[in-house]
């Protein structure tokens, strides 16, 4: 219920920002837009096990970056991903914080620069980043991965979908451990 009620605020926020905007043809992001903010929510589960696909292993992610298109294929972004995870070990909210720095190619420009449809650009990201397991009260470095999909709404409002996982050793079960998670959002780029 907790998730569902952020979803639709995303979806609402989307069609406010949509409606909003004058009815002129959309442009691409262009070279004096090439600072971005991005606010995603979403779900999340602890690992990719047999065992971890259980309803009460998935929990809400938020996850909020900010960067700067430096080429038109290639940005650099920080980021904040939190706040809490299920374990199938425990019944506790293993609260944390995530704090990552990334570099985005831009697939779509790096391979196909020319193209006519540029409403839509799919971005492979990947960095590493300080994770502190509140539970645990120490911090480890781990690596997120991702892959996203942006849908230009406006100017300068992109609609954004993001899979994406923390990747660390020793974060919750004392082995390679994994936060997969999935996320919608909005990217606003100036």
């Amino acid at each position: 219920m907790f998730l569902k009620r952020y979803l639709l605020i995303i979806l609402l926020s989307f069609l406010a920002v949509a409606s909003a905007q004058t009815q002129t043809a959309l442009k691409p992001i262009d070279s004096e837009q090439n600072w971005f903010i991005a606010l995603n929510a979403g779900l999340q589960m602890s690992g990719i096990k047999d065992e971890d696909f259980v309803s009460t292993n998935y929990t809400p992610l938020f996850n909020i970056t900010a960067g700067k298109w430096l080429l038109p294929y290639f940005a650099l972004q920080i980021g904040y991903k939190g706040f809490y995870f299920y374990s199938i070990s425990d019944d506790l909210k293993h609260h944390y914080h995530y704090l990552y720095g990334e570099g985005v190619l831009n697939f779509n420009k790096a391979v196909h620069p020319e193209r006519t449809n540029q409403n839509w650009s799919l971005l492979l990201h990947s960095g590493v980043g300080y994770f502190y397991n509140n539970l645990y009260n120490k911090p480890n470095t781990c690596v997120n991965v991702g892959l996203q999909i942006n849908y230009q709404l406006t100017n300068q409002f992109q609609a954004t979908l993001d899979v994406s996982s923390i990747i660390g050793w020793d974060i919750y079960q004392g082995d390679t451990d994994i936060l997969p998670g999935i996320t919608l959002g909005v990217t606003y780029s100036f």
